[in-house]
């Protein structure tokens, strides 16, 4: 575990002031030579909004990682991994790549399989 740097008043002031321009978490640990982790944690402790970083969407028919985690554990029935909530299984049903069974248990489809053979996009 690397050294643990205390944040000053004066970064304190300069991550809101940054927050406040609009700036990401990444553009703002750069600015401040902090991680983006740690720059989201003191946001956190601050009170600080930081914009989300802007990310091109998925598309839809191109499996998440938690879909794809979900689609792995239905098939091999195992539980959920932690992440995979109602959303996510409502999400997939809805896109037919899952129907439900009997309690909850799930069956993947063809079409869940075809979504994660795709490739997810790079960029």
């Amino acid at each position: 575990m690397g050294i643990v740097r205390r944040w000053s008043p004066d970064e304190d002031e300069k991550l809101r002031e940054l927050a406040r321009a609009g700036k990401n978490a990444l553009e703002i640990s750069n600015e401040l030579t902090r991680s983006a982790s740690a720059v989201r944690r003191r946001a956190e402790v601050l009170s600080v909004l930081i914009m989300a970083k802007a990310f091109r969407a998925r598309p839809s028919h191109v499996a998440t990682h938690l879909e794809r985690v979900a689609i792995d554990a239905i098939r091999n029935r195992r539980p959920f991994p932690a992440g995979v909530g109602p959303s996510t299984i409502a999400g997939m049903i809805e896109k037919g790549w899952i129907v439900p069974e009997m309690g909850r248990r799930y069956n993947v489809t063809d079409a869940g399989v075809e979504a994660v053979r795709r490739k997810i996009p790079s960029g």
